[in-house]
């Protein structure tokens, strides 16, 4: 599977983050699970199956100085094979 994770401030609050997970050569996404700061943002059963997957989220956090801040992508193939991806980045 490849990963896409990006994330900047939201114009309102918080942060906004982007998920895209591309299945690779003869896989598919069966699931996908996204947190923040080890706090669950969703878990996203696809049925059918899918080769692409992508998930907007707004306005998630808030803004403090000098904190690291984490968001985790687990996606499960057909097979039941699991991926993850994070991106880190610090206020």
């Amino acid at each position: 599977m490849i990963f896409k994770i990006d994330s900047g401030r939201d114009n309102l609050i918080g942060y906004r983050i982007e998920v895209q997970v591309n299945a690779e050569a003869g896989e598919e996404i069966a699931s996908v699970s996204t947190s923040y700061e080890n706090s669950s943002l969703a878990d996203d059963f696809l049925s059918p199956h899918e080769v692409q997957f992508n998930r907007l989220f707004t306005q998630v956090g808030g803004y403090t100085p000098n904190v690291e801040r984490t968001v985790t992508v687990t996606a499960t193939n057909n097979s039941g094979k699991q991926q993850t991806a994070s991106r880190r980045w610090q206020d």
